[in-house]
Parts: C-alpha cells; sequence; structure tokens
C-alpha cells in the first residue's frame, strides 16, 4: 500500500509539471497553424497570378484581436470578406476547372461549381491574435502583379497569450518571409524580422 501511495504522489507530481507545458505547447501549435496557413495561401495568390497571367489579391479584415479573416481571390480585387458563398458578387474566389471543360470567367455565369471560396477566419485557431501593418496598397491588401510576380507590401503579426509571435512580411519584390519577432515559436528565426 505505502509503494502505491508514493507512486501516486510521484506521479501527481509529474503530471502537475507537465500539463501546463503541454498546454503551452498547443497554443503555439495554434500560432504556427494560422501562420503557415497565411503564409501557404499568399504562396498560393502570387502562383496563381504568375500562371493564370491575373492579378492575385489577399485581403485582410484585421484589428489586433483575436476575430480575423481573410481572402484570396483572382477574379475581385477588393473582394467582400463577410461573403460566404461563392456564387456571390465579389466573394473571395478562385476559378478552378471542375473537370467539365467549361471554366466559369468568375461570376458563376458558366460554371459556378468552377468557383472556390478562399475565405477564412479566426475561427479554426481560438486564441490568436493577428495585426496588420506596412500595406504599400494604401489598404488592407495584397496585390500580385501576373508578369513579374512583383507585389504590394504588408506585414501580419500574430500572438498568442504566452507572448509567442510569429510574423509574415511580403515585399514589393513579390517574396514572403515567415519569422518570429522575439524567437518564442519553435523553427522560426528571428532574423530578418
Amino acid at each position: 500500500m505505502l509503494e502505491l501511495l508514493i507512486t501516486m504522489a510521484i506521479l501527481s507530481i509529474i503530471l502537475s509539471v507537465s500539463i501546463p507545458n503541454f498546454s503551452d505547447f498547443r497554443e503555439t501549435q495554434r500560432l504556427i497553424g494560422a501562420a503557415e496557413q497565411i503564409y501557404g495561401h499568399i504562396q498560393q495568390a502570387r502562383s496563381e497570378a504568375i500562371s493564370r497571367n491575373i492579378a492575385g489579391y489577399v485581403n485582410f479584415s484585421a484589428n489586433d484581436t483575436t476575430n480575423w479573416v481573410y481572402g484570396v481571390s483572382t477574379v475581385s480585387s477588393l473582394c467582400d470578406l463577410t461573403v460566404t458563398v461563392p456564387t456571390t458578387t465579389n466573394a473571395c474566389v478562385i476559378v478552378m476547372d471542375d473537370g467539365d471543360g467549361v471554366v466559369d470567367p468568375g461570376d458563376g455565369s458558366v460554371d459556378s461549381a468552377d468557383l472556390v471560396l478562399m475565405r477564412f477566419s479566426s475561427a479554426d485557431y481560438p486564441g490568436v491574435s493577428m495585426s496588420i501593418s506596412n500595406f504599400s496598397s494604401g489598404n488592407t491588401q495584397i496585390t500580385f502583379d501576373p508578369v513579374r510576380g512583383t507585389a504590394t507590401s504588408g506585414q501580419m503579426d500574430f500572438q498568442i497569450q504566452n507572448g509567442n509571435q510569429l510574423r509574415i512580411k511580403t515585399s514589393q519584390l513579390g517574396r514572403t518571409s515567415l519569422c518570429s519577432p522575439n524567437g518564442s515559436a519553435g523553427k522560426y528565426s528571428s532574423t530578418g524580422c
């Protein structure tokens, strides 16, 4: 019986030390997941612009809170981030042929199944706040040129309650980088941040 009590005491000490660390780990993974998803969508917008020879857009709505939204579009320069139906005017959509050989021009008039809604929100990343700054476009949008892949610049900063931070920066040359300003988020360096 004494051995069982000693084992239980040791186990409770180990659990009391490891549970807070696991909570921080989960928060950091949500932070990394949000930043990597947006980074990937910015890269996709640039790739779509160059490969299709049309402008690509990434629009943001963030106010340094955990309620943020963004959208990617190759159809509408200032897509409406409140729209959640791809066939609605000014929805954040990318046109993808659904395999029937009929490609919609981007307004749903020919084949609405080709319109892929590209609107994303913070709902999948609770506790992750985003602030936006340094947009050279005069609004909260990054625009990719279809010929050279250059862009309007912009910066997105992400943070969670434990102070871990990540930053995405897109330069006017179209280069997008992901870094950690304070070196707190795992594999991401603070160099060049």
